[in-house]
């Protein structure tokens, strides 16, 4: 697929999650070679040296693509902290999707913004050349109808779909036009205590009934470790790996794992450390995973680790 616009997408990180950033971005580029791709990259707090490192590099070795840095701490920390049970779930750099539309230059019109926990794996042009009413400010996929309901009533929506905002193709001209960044940041400082999905509650609230419906295929929901959640389905363009089952999580299903794996190594964060799961379901998932894939030792640490954590839990609740 032959194309000479340039194709612009936005990501919002600290320096912790620049790297799975950096993946997902060389996963969009292996699959969509033909197009010319600028990453708008904004993040809250410093970069480390080796994170500057490998974006120069990054900037070098591909010559359709570069890599812009945006640092918005300051537009970050003039809002109020999540609340105590956000705080919990989710890093303050969630909200940086809020001030990326504002904040690029004029002269570019539509922008697609993707969380970090995403991969590619077909050419990113099929959303790009998607053609978006112009009275619509976002394009997004909805929540399927139950989980979906659940939260419209929560918010008392006036609308009958709730969206993910972990893939967005924003028209950055009404976008501007109306002051979105602004109200969203109103919307959030008045209801944060009581938001669930702190930027995507806002979103919803704000951008009711001026969000366009595209196909899952452009934002399929799944699990990295349950095989149960593994929705894909022939046509998928993105893969969001939602909740806490990453794909740079130790223990995925041997699919997700050779998938994630194959992009790692064709990254330069090809040396990124695998993390330990920590909750119950994490662990007893990553000791069935080992298991299918006969790697029995690390299958009887995982169940082991499940059970220990069991007792722990349950003297605990006992003896309180």
């Amino acid at each position: 697929m032959v194309n000479n616009e340039i194709i612009h997408i936005a990501l919002g990180v600290d320096d912790k999650y620049f790297a799975y950033a950096g993946i997902l971005m060389t996963s969009i580029l292996l699959n969509s070679f033909d197009n010319e791709i600028i990453f708008h990259v904004a993040v809250n707090g410093m970069l480390s040296d080796e994170n500057i490192n490998r974006k120069n590099k990054f900037n070098n070795i591909y010559k359709k693509a570069q890599i812009k840095i945006y640092d918005l701490s300051q537009q970050i920390k003039d809002l109020p902290n999540l609340s105590a049970y956000t705080d919990k779930r989710f890093n303050k750099s969630i909200l940086l999707r809020i001030f990326i539309p504002k904040i690029l230059p004029d002269t570019i019109k539509r922008v697609i913004y993707l969380d970090a926990d995403m991969l590619c794996i077909d050419n990113i042009n099929f959303l790009w050349k998607l053609d978006i009413p112009y009275e619509y400010i976002i394009a997004a996929c909805p929540y399927k109808e139950k989980n979906g309901q659940e939260q419209i009533k929560r918010l008392g929506l006036q609308t009958d779909k709730y969206f993910n905002s972990g893939m967005m193709m924003i028209n950055l001209l009404a976008w501007k036009k109306y002051n979105i960044t602004e109200i969203i940041s109103d919307c959030y400082k008045k209801f944060y205590e009581f938001f669930l999905l702190p930027d995507q509650d806002a979103i919803n609230v704000v951008l009711q009934n001026k969000i366009y419906t595209i196909s899952y295929k452009f934002n399929r929901m799944i699990a990295a470790n349950d095989p149960t959640l593994d929705l894909r389905e022939k046509g998928d363009i993105l893969l969001h790996f939602v909740n806490d089952s990453k794909p740079w999580i130790k223990g995925n299903t041997p699919e997700m794992e050779r998938l994630y794996k194959y992009y790692v190594a064709k990254s330069l964060w090809s040396d990124i450390k695998f993390i330990e799961p920590e909750t119950l379901e994490m662990m007893l998932l990553a000791g069935r995973n080992y298991e299918e894939k006969r790697d029995f030792e690390r299958a009887a640490y995982y169940y082991g680790n499940t059970a220990k954590k069991l007792m722990i839990e349950h003297l605990k609740y006992k003896y309180e």
